[in-house]
């Protein structure tokens, strides 16, 4: 599985008038990142935060997304950040999308190629210039996460045993910086999520509406943690909508998916139940057959 880890945490130059969360057209650049890598199918994605964390979180809380806090972002470099994705990501996935925030306006299409490249690292080039994002394999992310040279992520990327393939596109978003004077109105055109396209969300009701895409995160990330408390803050959501999230599954279930556990040594603990796992499981395959439908129907009627 291939995920993205987008880095959001630096601070911004004061001669910057442009954050992560300002509109750049008809939506912010976080926002125009996280969509870009929605097309190709990337469902883990990883948003480091540091500077105006609870802004950016709160900017982009609905679209289930995970959430990490670079807490020495103020004294630290963009490998910091890097390597906080990477620890969380090892053993989650096959290979990673490394971006910015700042150059959001690569397309999908140069993901794709990319993603069929072959070779160890995979960068996109324009007119023989590098650009971003890059594309790094899980076996790499432990070199990267023992480096501490100068260089930051190029001193491993650019090691004479790697072997790197740079991919040529005619992508002139993968070396637009928002930091730097670009033509926005180009680049949106260029990268294409303006276009018509079907964006569905499953969600399963009885009474009212009860589990969909940011419960399914919620429980996952329960899973992951053993912490309600902290599954909530890595969605970038307060402990206690995430209790409400909880108590609304079950009432509507009429049974238990969360087991909470109090005290001893090492504090409170949260298990997912077997229902839990089982009704993970249900909805997630549910919601791979509905894509499949709604992209063939979609083609039906819309593909011209």
């Amino acid at each position: 599985m291939t995920a993205a880890l987008i880095l959001a945490a630096g601070t911004l130059p004061e001669e910057s008038r442009r954050k992560p969360t300002d509109a750049v057209g008809g939506a912010s650049s976080i926002k125009r990142l996280i969509m870009v890598f929605r097309q190709v199918g990337i469902t883990k994605i990883v948003v480091v935060t540091g500077f105006d964390a609870d802004e950016v979180e709160k900017h982009c809380s609905h679209l289930g997304v995970i959430f990490l806090r670079n807490k020495a972002y103020e004294t630290s470099d963009k490998l910091s950040s890097i390597k906080t994705g990477l620890e969380y990501l090892k053993g989650k996935c096959s290979r990673v999308f490394i971006s910015s925030v700042h150059i959001p306006f690569f397309s999908a299409e140069t993901l794709r190629r990319m993603e069929s490249a072959d070779g160890q690292v995979i960068i996109p080039s324009y007119n023989r210039k590098m650009g971003h994002p890059i594309l790094l394999p899980e076996n790499l992310f432990g070199r990267v996460l023992k480096y501490d040279g100068p260089r930051g992520l190029k001193g491993v990327l650019f090691d004479e045993s790697i072997v790197r393939n740079f991919v040529e596109v005619s992508d002139k978003g993968i070396l637009a910086d928002m930091r730097e004077r670009v033509n926005i109105s180009g680049l949106i055109k260029e990268q294409g999520l303006q276009r018509v396209k079907a964006t569905v969300k499953i969600q399963l009701s009885a009474e009212k509406g009860f589990f969909g895409p940011g419960t399914l995160l919620l429980l996952n990330l329960t899973r992951e943690t053993g912490s309600l408390k902290q599954a909530a803050q890595q969605m970038g959501v307060s402990y206690s909508k995430a209790l409400k999230m909880i108590a609304c599954i079950e009432d509507q279930l009429r049974y238990k998916v969360i087991e909470s556990r109090q005290g001893g040594s090492g504090g409170g603990s949260s298990i997912i139940t077997r229902n839990g796992i089982d009704l993970i499981k249900r909805y997630e395959a549910f919601e791979a057959e509905c894509a499949e439908l709604v992209e063939e129907v979609f083609k039906k009627h819309f593909g011209d």
